[in-house]
């Protein structure tokens, strides 16, 4: 079955309600207020099923400028509208807001229709239907300008020739839509959260992309919290899949009402971004009266999300003029989860209006604004997905794969398609997990600069072996010079490629270029370190064989960690230090001294105990244990339970 959203919009008592109830029967204002004041305060369904197979559903919206938020948030996933121009009174403010912020949000599919034509004269129709036509065509519905309906909902005038019209459409609407490809990711904007006696929560909203079923594990952004759905209505009827344009109410029993609010998303689990931060471009409306000023105060609305915020604007004015375009940061007082490409709109906090709105480049950038890149945020929102996939890419330099996922509107399993297409391309390159990408021009670039680091600092001018550099001491070099984000991932996937290739050599904890590796093998303490050096053997030999640990020696030689590691890695390496465990060296000779007393003891006894290492070493148990394991792992002894034998004596 073929589905389609039709949404309505119009000005306060322009009819938009009675329209609904002469076209299918049902009685939208369901409120004891909205009935009582003749006017709708929230979100209004109805359906229609034709005889074609096409079911369309209906989301009335509130026409009064106090409800204009509700307004915004039933527009989420609308496919069409019907807008409501009252022959009485013709286009009035809401008219042209409400149009506006279809514009703005992309719903190119506007069935115009003149309300109430019973109560005026032909010369007035005439006149709201040449009206209607020039506003229309301001906005640029052109092809809506030129299609007008004329309806009555007392005497049924029109009624059947709009029912036509709006199956016609929704015909044309999905066989466009069919011929495109169609987001797969599930995002339905809550617009209804309810509490039913024997069910529990139920969770109302549009499907304006995507599938679920009964039973499916989905989440609840941006709070994360995950459900699995017991069941799911369309218009009080019991459906097994939700599909996208269906107006649907999801039975989560393990949710709880006040853990949900309006304008949350359900998503499948893990395919969606939170922040407060959005990288957008914007447009400021013509009929506004002032420009627009960087870091003022805004509603920001966005599916069914409506948060305040504050705009920065990046261009050379910070300003944006009556009927521009700019990019722009909004920086939300409270996150939202959305997705790239999807349309917002902003309105002014105090005038109470809308004043603009644009599209989303990036819901969770990580770089700042640039102006030399403006064709790379073009690229981020391209139609081409793979373009868009790149773009997220090349913005800055590489990415990790799962955060450009969860920014695009595109399955996981499509995704994953795209990046391998990108590799096969020789456009990007990733790391063996599929963690991170990157732009093959900059890892190309990283791998000559690696590697030209790694000779210049193993070898003199004689081609000679100068020094190691382990792969931390490397890292440090090479972001100082990369000059570019993202440094940190790059450097690992180009370091485990020069390593497959033999272009580079591991050896003993460093990495060194090919054909040194016999150089390398004498453990050299560079002149700049040997200070250091005698500076450890002082320490480890001041209070006996109560040694000061690696924390210790690095607080009290005041030198950094890494290069305390380098250092005495290179001493064991000569034989000079005995690492016993991880944060423990012993000089040698105190090793060997122990050693010679525990042959002596040996000879007298049979089981070495913890308290026999105490007094053998002059230690506390604090060294007594680590010195027992490390002769136990040299082989030396043999742990019997709580004590030591003398390995030779098994």
């Amino acid at each position: 079955m073929d589905t389609f959203i039709l949404g309505t919009a119009g000005h306060i008592d322009h009819g938009k309600s009675s329209l609904i109830k002469a076209l299918t029967g049902i009685e939208t204002d369901r409120l004891e207020e909205e009935k009582r004041r003749g006017i709708s305060i929230v979100l209004g369904y109805a359906n229609m099923l034709f005889p074609s197979g096409i079911s369309v559903g209906i989301v009335d919206v509130p026409g009064h400028a106090k409800f204009i938020k509700t307004m915004i948030s039933g527009s989420a996933g609308m496919d069409g509208v019907l807008l409501a121009i009252a022959a009485d009174d013709g286009v009035m403010a809401q008219t042209k807001e409400h149009l506006l912020i279809l514009k703005l949000l992309g719903i190119d599919l506007i069935i115009p229709v003149i309300t109430k034509i019973d109560i005026v004269s032909n010369e007035i129709i005439l006149e709201r239907e040449a009206e209607a036509r020039d506003f229309l065509k301001l906005y640029g519905y052109d092809k809506s300008a030129e299609n007008i309906l004329k309806v009555s909902v007392k005497s049924g005038e029109g009624i059947d020739g709009l029912k036509k019209e709006i199956e016609k459409a929704a015909k044309e609407y999905n066989l466009k839509s069919s011929l495109k490809p169609v987001p797969t990711k599930v995002f339905l904007p809550i617009d209804r959260i309810i509490s039913s006696k024997g069910f529990g929560t139920i969770l109302a909203g549009t499907l304006k992309y995507g599938s679920f079923s009964a039973g499916d594990e989905i989440q609840i952004m941006p709070s994360g919290l995950t459900a699995r759905i017991k069941s799911i209505e369309s218009h009080n009827k019991p459906v097994e899949t939700a599909r996208k344009s269906m107006r649907i109410s999801v039975n989560v029993p393990s949710v709880k009402k006040e853990s949900v609010k309006l304008g949350d998303v359900i998503s499948a689990k893990d395919s969606l971004a939170v922040s407060d931060s959005i990288f957008t471009k914007v447009f400021y409306d013509f009929e506004n009266k002032k420009d627009l000023k960087s870091h003022i105060l805004l509603s920001f609305m966005t599916g069914g999300a409506y948060v305040n915020s504050k705009i920065i604007i990046f261009n050379a004015d910070k300003r944006i003029r009556p009927g521009e375009y700019s990019y722009a940061l909004f920086k939300l007082n409270d996150k939202i989860s959305v997705m790239a490409k999807e349309k917002f709109i902003i309105r002014d906090i105090g005038a109470g209006r809308t004043v603009g709105g644009g599209f989303i480049i990036d819901p969770l950038p990580d770089y700042g604004y640039e102006e030399s890149k403006k064709s790379i945020y073009e690229t981020m929102v391209s139609d081409d997905i793979k373009e868009a996939v790149y773009g997220f890419i090349a913005i800055n330099g590489g990415s990790a794969i799962e955060k450009i996922y969860k920014k695009l509107n595109i399955h996981f399993t499509d995704f994953t398609a795209v990046i391998n297409e990108l590799k096969r391309d020789g456009r990007i390159i990733t790391d063996d997990k599929y963690k991170f990408a990157f732009l093959k021009e900059d890892f190309d670039a990283g791998s000559s600069l690696l590697v030209k680091i790694i000779n210049e600092n193993s070898k003199d001018e004689n081609f000679n072996f100068k020094k190691r550099l382990n792969k931390q001491e490397l890292y440090v070099i090479f972001e100082q010079n990369f000059n570019k984000p993202g440094a940190v991932g790059l450097f690992d996937i180009i370091v485990e490629d020069l390593l497959s290739k033999k272009e580079v050599l591991y050896y003993d904890g460093n990495i060194i270029p090919k054909g040194l590796e016999h150089s390398a093998s004498e453990a050299v303490i560079p002149a700049e370190y040997i200070n250091i050096a005698e500076k450890i053997e002082n320490l480890l030999n001041s209070n006996g064989n109560s040694v000061p640990d690696f924390a210790e020696l690095e607080n009290k030689i005041k030198v950094n960690k890494k290069i305390l590691n380098y250092i005495t890695a290179l001493m064991v390496k000569q034989g000079k230090l005995v690492k016993v465990k991880p944060d423990i060296y012993y000089l040698k000779g105190q090793i060997d001294g122990i050693k010679f007393k525990l042959d002596y003891f040996f000879e007298k006894e049979e089981r070495l105990e913890p308290k026999d290492m105490k007094e053998i070493a002059g230690v506390s148990r604090k060294y007594a244990i680590p010195l027992l394991e490390y002769f136990d792992n040299t082989g030396y002894t043999v742990k019997k339970g709580d004590y030591r034998i003398k390995k030779a004596e098994i």
